[in-house]
């Protein structure tokens, strides 16, 4: 995506790990999720959190890739929940079973996960799109979330997660920030690589998937002066950096 040659390059690159990819320390990225979609392990000691769930088809391979790299799944405490799109949900019913994990997610998106509300649509195509995701085991379960946050808040993982208000792919979406490290979470606000029309590049999340479009580009500016060394997408591969860089800087040189 980015030419590490190139004069003013931003000098990304990515890291190849075995089973699952070790991001870096406490941090791992779990692979070969159908639909594009990826998920994060967040390691704590002992202690085990998922950012986001993939599919209910993902949990054997989320399950055996957490034995594969030594950690015992039953220690898998929480999931944290960007946004209730159900590629990122849909293992939730069947994780919470096994392993009584707790489930957190932005307050705004609470009623949505909980199927008390269902989320906007844009168009007749994101309603079909919906609608065929409901289908899906997981889709429209209900989940109960065990702690609804606000923006703002700090969570000991990683050293201090952040909690962002980040609305767009839904009402509730969140990103998560680690100032010290510079690493961000964004869900689906941010893509990498376009999972319909494989365009690469770092790019706005696709309309078709956002309840509401245009606040997209509006929570994207708002990240504008995070520092950020790891920038973790919901679909495609996280960005790994030497150094950290204003987004300001990653925006720049981002697809339209």
């Amino acid at each position: 995506m980015w030419d590490a040659d190139q004069p003013g390059s931003l000098d990304f690159f990515l890291v190849e790990y075995e089973v699952m990819k070790r991001i870096a320390q406490g941090l791992y990225l779990i692979e070969g999720l159908r639909m594009c979609n990826v998920l994060y392990l967040l390691v704590s000691d002992t202690v085990l959190t998922l950012v986001d769930a993939g599919l209910s088809c993902h949990v054997d391979r989320i399950v055996g890739q957490i034995e594969e790299d030594g950690y015992e799944p039953s220690a898998l405490e929480s999931v944290l929940v960007t946004h209730a799109h159900t590629d990122h949900i849909g293992g939730i019913p069947e994780l919470v079973r096994r392993f009584d994990a707790k489930v957190m997610a932005h307050r705004a998106e609470v009623p949505y996960l909980e199927g008390k509300k269902n989320l906007p649509t844009s168009s007749w195509l994101q309603g079909v799109t919906q609608w065929l995701g409901n289908l899906l085991p997981g889709g429209d379960a209900g989940i109960e979330v065990t702690r609804g946050l606000e923006a703002g808040e700090t969570l000991d993982l990683l050293g201090g997660l952040r909690v962002i208000h980040m609305p767009g792919p839904t009402p509730g979406s969140m990103s998560l920030y680690q100032e010290e490290r510079g690493i961000l979470f964004c869900g689906d606000l941010l893509f990498n690589g376009h999972p319909l029309t494989g365009r690469g590049g770092l790019q706005y999340a696709p309309r078709v998937f956002s309840s509401e479009p245009e606040e997209v580009k509006r929570s994207v500016r708002g990240l504008v002066g995070l520092q950020v060394r790891i920038l973790c997408m919901g679909h495609g591969e996280p960005i790994v950096r030497k150094s950290k860089v204003k987004m300001e800087t990653v925006l720049e040189r981002m697809r339209a």
